[in-house]
């Protein structure tokens, strides 16, 4: 199984939640704004890829990075303020 992390760097706190997805065996694919050199070491050893782009508040870049995932669920806020 493969799970999409977006922006698996912030808040500090989300490298736990990809170190336990690869320690049960999922490959934790992370995409985000952050050089891979900047990334922690225990989030490195998590992710099973990492994808950088330029922005990730331009949505036609990220999702031509990701494809067409079959759901894109959010742990935060909308950083607009608008909820459907």
């Amino acid at each position: 199984m493969n799970f999409l992390f977006i922006s698996p760097h912030f808040p500090h706190t989300y490298w736990q939640f990809c170190d336990r997805l690869s320690k049960n065996g999922i490959n934790v694919l992370g995409i985000g704004d952050a050089p891979y050199e900047s990334l922690e070491e225990p989030l490195k050893a998590a992710l099973t890829e990492y994808y950088r782009v330029g922005s990730l508040e331009d949505w036609r870049i990220t999702a031509r990075s990701t494809g067409r995932p079959r759901s894109l669920p959010s742990n935060t806020e909308s950083r607009t303020g608008s909820n459907p």
